[in-house]
């Protein structure tokens, strides 16, 4: 049902935890099958180095636990903590934990959450950045099991109260925050507790269930244009771009192959406020020519990654941007 996984060495640590959910044929996916047994789920948003990720799927071995971190040297040592645990029923994902968690699971097939110490985003301008918004909560009530529980640590009391308010609203059950006991904790979670700073922990149960909006979901998107386009055609692509409520997407730049066979065009795109950058392939064959994601870098197929690409293969079919 999934793609190998492959590209990385299996001498490098994080290989054999590493997932590639953008690639995959399907989604949600079927975890149980991807863990190659059934078993409670639990997921970390924002692991960091993986010492709690390390520690507590060495204390639960009868879990599936599933990380999400946006950096690869996080990922490599993580892996490394895992490698030396035993931990063989992790994976890891590199992709930003909100999106992951609303796309890549089920309705109530989550058993756990676990946030650490997640940036506090204090500034008012930067709300929207902070991962405990309403928008998560509502994600956390549709993807928790019946009685599922979510479980912050910050050392920001204003974050945690914050938090409890989102969750209470959309229907969980809070206890805190209060000062928390220490461990199996991270990194951050030493330095601040050596700097005498209190720890304030959050346990939300689920309640209500809840509803979201999943938008990365069906086939990878491509075009065909019943003609031959030239490179430089292409190439006038960067610059295109289109706006509407809730999305965007434009195109960078143009990397033309040495015999003018293929052009790479690199382009960004935003769904809801999760931003991707990707590369669109365009391939002149004799009579026809192909606009389809490139594999080097495959993102989420979302509305505007669809839209894009559809749009790349209009521009050129209509002759808007031809020579």
């Amino acid at each position: 049902m999934y793609p190998d996984e492959g590209g990385y060495a299996w001498g490098v640590d994080f290989a054999p935890y590493l997932v590639r959910p953008e690639r995959w044929e399907e989604i949600p996916p079927d975890w149980a099958a991807l863990f190659g047994r059934a078993a409670p789920l639990a997921v970390e948003v924002g692991f960091g180095n993986g010492e709690f990720l390390a520690e507590a799927a060495r204390a639960r071995p009868e879990w599936n636990w599933v990380g999400f971190e946006t950096s690869l040297t996080c990922v490599v040592k993580a892996g490394r903590k895992l490698g030396r645990a035993g931990a063989a029923h992790v994976r890891l994902a590199l992709a930003d934990g909100r999106f992951a968690l609303r796309e890549l699971f089920p309705d109530e097939t989550v058993n756990r959450v676990f946030v650490h110490f997640p940036c506090p985003w204090p500034k008012r301008s930067h709300a929207e950045r902070r991962v405990m918004d309403a928008e998560f909560a509502r994600t956390l009530a549709t993807v928790l099991q019946p009685g599922g529980r979510c479980e912050l640590v910050t050392d920001v009391l204003g974050y945690a109260e914050d938090a409890a308010l989102n969750l209470e609203r959309a229907g969980f059950r809070i206890a805190g925050p209060q000062v928390g006991a220490a461990g199996p904790g991270t990194r951050y979670e030493a330095k601040w507790r050596e700097q005498g700073r209190p720890i304030w922990r959050l346990v939300a149960e689920r309640g209500t269930k809840g509803s979201t909006l999943r938008i990365a979901e069906g086939t990878m998107p491509h075009v065909r244009i019943d003609r031959p386009v030239t490179a430089e055609a292409v190439a006038k692509l960067v610059g295109l771009k289109e706006t509407w409520p809730g999305g965007a997407f434009v195109v960078k730049d143009a990397y033309v192959a040495p015999d003018g066979g293929s052009v790479l065009l690199r382009a960004f795109a935003t769904d809801e406020g999760f931003e991707q950058q990707y590369l669109v392939a365009v391939r002149r064959g004799a009579e026809e020519t192909l606009v389809k994601l490139d594999g080097a870098a495959v993102p989420f197929r979302t509305p505007a990654v669809k839209r894009s690409v559809a749009a790349i293969a209009a521009a050129l079919e209509e002759g808007r941007c031809g020579p």
